[in-house]
């Protein structure tokens, strides 16, 4: 018989979290963390790369979001309801073709890592 205990959910242990898009949130609190070892700390590391300079994130609980806030939620949407036209659009209205490809690929883990938490 195992004794260890049930694994506790994000929002349990982080109430302070909890919003109307709970995505932000994972994403501002694991995105403040740039050595992170998850696929999101790869996409972090690879858009900051991209850009040369830090992504501009509100801290977790802010009602504000910033432009990189708002273009990370509507890419991942893109992504998620395969809207490839917008997508596409949202990539390649910040970075060339080279680096979208690159993008692409820390997105894809990245979102079955987040949607795997929420």
């Amino acid at each position: 018989m195992s004794t260890s205990s049930p694994r506790v959910h994000w929002s349990q242990k982080f109430p302070e979290l909890r919003c109307t898009d709970p995505r932000l949130e994972l994403l501002r609190y694991v995105l403040r963390e740039p050595e992170s070892e998850t696929p999101l700390g790869a996409l972090h590391t690879t858009l900051e790369r991209i850009f040369d300079r830090a992504l501009d994130l509100n801290d977790p609980g802010s009602e504000e979001r910033s432009f990189d806030e708002r273009w990370l939620l509507a890419i991942f949407d893109a992504l998620r309801t395969v809207d490839l036209r917008w997508y596409q659009f949202l990539l390649r209205s910040r970075m060339g073709a080279g680096d979208a490809a690159r993008v692409h690929f820390a997105l894809t883990q990245a979102q079955v890592w987040l949607e795997n938490r929420l």
